[in-house]
């Protein structure tokens, strides 16, 4: 008899905490479902009596610590996850929770903390070396980070998951040296070509940017030089002023002397603007171009447009441009309309008559490896040479960079 009691006994006891099981497991897939919408209070309102009632379960508590953490009531989520995670044989469940706490924290360097804590249970996990590096990167401990990207793209045969971070870190590279060759070839009627050269080198500091540069012409089988400087100074609310001098050996090629001043600033988050000037000094002439920008960025394609006042000449000239950017491969793609009398980079002509041209370019940037840089550009003109007469002008230039 007493086996028979024992028997019903046992059966209830099982029954009941059967369902709790049920009603417990019922709770959490209510309370992620809430999360899922974002309900956190909701969700906590769920979650905290099996917390309280389950204390020894960890899935939920370090769920809990997750909504915390979503709700960015960092602080509480750090104080539960931070028990499982410092202990001897720490949670890699709430060691993963506490990474994300931490980072969305932007302390760094707790999360780095934590994440090697992670790794020396799973040291393959992209994951958490993604995370670890972009801590280093944000810290400037680039070398760190970029030893790391080269053992774990080794042990993967890949560096698609550290591409953006390499590309980060590239880009703070203070130095960088181009060089240039551009020509100019014509038809019906053709002349000869007219050959352009340069070199530069660029140094950047905290908050400004200086460029020097070389440029070489040949036409009309002279050869005349131009140096220039161009100084870019950035300001608290992301604008930043741009200025640029130059003198040259001559007189025809190039300007004897110019200069330039533009203000960009970004008063909204997807529109860009800038107002600018532009003098120069020819031999016979002085030639003062006022310009500025409107552009529109959706985040890869940006769409622009140019105007260039020529107040010698009354003459209006116009660029509309669309440019697709690969952030994290730094690759450009950029296609130019231009209609008047536009300045093809440092080149203008000083003549009194407005001669205009109709123009299409296309420029392409692609980097190879983590530091060098091709940029071929091509543009064509049906180009007036003396007023009502027009012809075929070419413009093939390939510019290669180094930063370092």
């Amino acid at each position: 008899m007493k086996f028979i009691y024992y028997t019903l006994f046992l059966f209830l006891v099982s029954i009941t905490a059967f369902g709790q099981e049920i009603n417990s497991d019922e709770t959490m897939a209510k309370v992620k479902i809430e999360a899922e919408k974002e309900h956190y209070d909701k969700a906590l309102a769920l979650i905290e009596p099996l917390r309280a009632k389950y204390p020894e379960n960890e899935d939920i508590q370090i769920y809990t610590g997750r909504i915390y953490s979503w709700k960015k009531d960092y602080n509480t989520a750090v104080k539960i996850l931070l028990p499982m995670c410092d202990r001897a044989n720490p949670n890699i469940e709430a060691l993963q929770a506490l990474i994300n706490v931490y980072f969305w924290l932007e302390q760094y360097e707790k999360c780095i903390v934590y994440c090697d804590k992670y790794l020396v249970i799973e040291p393959n996990s992209v994951d958490v070396l993604k995370t670890k590096v972009t801590c280093l990167e944000k810290l400037n401990r680039d070398e760190e980070a970029l030893e790391i990207i080269e053992r774990a793209s080794l042990a993967d045969n890949s560096t698609q998951a550290f591409r953006g971070i390499r590309t980060l870190i590239g880009r703070k590279a203070k130095n960088a040296v181009s060089v240039s060759y551009l020509n100019i070839s014509t038809s019906n009627p053709g002349q000869s070509p007219l050959h352009y050269g340069y070199a530069e080198y660029s140094h950047k500091f905290s908050k400004s940017a200086i460029v020097g540069r070389a440029n070489i012409g040949n036409a009309d089988n002279e050869t005349q030089m131009l140096f220039e400087t161009d100084f870019y100074q950035t300001f608290k609310n992301k604008s930043y002023l741009y200025a640029n001098a130059g003198i040259s050996t001559g007189e025809t090629i190039f300007p004897v002397a110019k200069a330039g001043l533009e203000y960009y600033f970004k008063p909204q988050k997807k529109f860009d603007f800038s107002l600018g000037a532009r003098f120069m000094h020819f031999e016979n002439d002085d030639v003062t171009l006022l310009t500025g920008q409107l552009a529109y960025n959706t985040g890869v394609y940006t769409i622009a447009y140019r105007p260039y006042y020529d107040t010698s000449n009354e003459l209006f000239s116009h660029v509309l441009s669309l440019q697709r950017v690969n952030e994290e491969k730094e690759r450009i793609i950029r296609l130019e309309l231009q209609y008047g009398n536009v300045p093809y980079l440092y080149l203008y002509n000083g003549l009194s008559s407005p001669l205009t041209s109709y123009r299409a370019g296309l420029q392409y940037q692609h980097r190879i490896g983590n530091s060098f840089f091709v940029r071929p550009i091509f543009l064509y003109e049906y180009e007036e040479y003396i007023p009502g007469e027009y012809r075929n002008r070419f413009n093939v230039q390939l510019i290669l960079t180094k930063r370092f």
